[in-house]
């Protein structure tokens, strides 16, 4: 444990001023599809960011105020206040130093209340956090630009469907947070939801489950660490749905 904690600062130590380390820059860059290019334009999607939030100021209500369903909340920590977090041996706290956004979530309405979608070590995916959590942290809002085109009834299956098939914590994708091998990226039916995610990929499982094909892949989920800036810096396109 302490060998990796050593580890954890040496790597943080490689970026004084930037949120994220050079040594990682691969894993953060959008992938564009050439296929993308012959889309119609009214077909054509990507993320737009609409708001931003620092924990500690003022104006958390009125940015709460324009959440809604379906955006994309990237979260965010300064270069010092993740380093303090990794001293106090909070070490999940590394993928805020490491990478330019350290979780992602996005925000489900199905219960009739905003609640954060995502998945979390020995957590798995989950519906735990309202959106009243978010005063406690740093983020970034992102909103898809054809966001009423995607199919929200097949969202909110995603939302319940992934969390039946996880179960327990094991629900949490370790293998996909070093990149080795990401669960099912694009589940066409209830059956291919895949059993464990990381907070970046299940985003992206769920948005392509309700018909948002976002391109975050470079290698198909093999050796691809998809990460969260990955996701929101994404462009895509509206899918069709397979026949019954």
């Amino acid at each position: 444990m302490r060998f990796l904690l050593l580890l954890l600062l040496a790597l943080t130590s490689c970026s004084s001023n930037r949120r994220g380390v050079e040594v990682l820059r691969w894993a953060e860059k959008p992938v564009y599809a050439e296929a993308l290019k012959n889309v119609p334009v009214d077909r054509q999607l990507h993320f737009e960011k609409v708001g931003t939030y620092y924990e500690g100021k003022p104006g958390f209500e009125e940015i709460r105020k324009t959440l809604r369903e379906g955006d994309v909340i990237a979260y965010h920590m300064g270069t010092w206040e993740a380093r303090k977090a990794i001293l106090k041996g909070k070490l999940t706290r590394a993928g805020y130093r490491l990478l330019d956004y350290g979780h992602l979530a996005i925000l489900t309405g199905q219960t009739g209340e905003l609640r954060l979608f995502s998945s979390q070590s020995f957590k798995g995916p989950n519906t735990l956090e309202g959106d009243e959590t978010l005063e406690d942290h740093s983020f970034d809002v992102f909103r898809l630009n054809r966001w009423a085109k995607v199919d929200q009834k097949r969202f909110h299956e995603f939302v319940v469907k992934s969390q039946e098939k996880a179960g327990n914590w094991i629900g949490y994708d370790f293998s996909g947070m070093f990149g080795l091998w990401n669960s099912n990226l694009s589940p066409d039916t209830a059956e291919e939801i895949g059993h464990d995610y990381i907070c970046s990929t299940i985003v992206a499982a769920a948005l392509y489950y309700a018909g948002a094909d976002m391109k975050v892949s470079n290698r198909k989920g093999l050796l691809d660490l998809v990460s969260p800036k990955q996701v929101v810096a994404s462009h895509g396109v509206l899918r069709e749905f397979p026949k019954q």
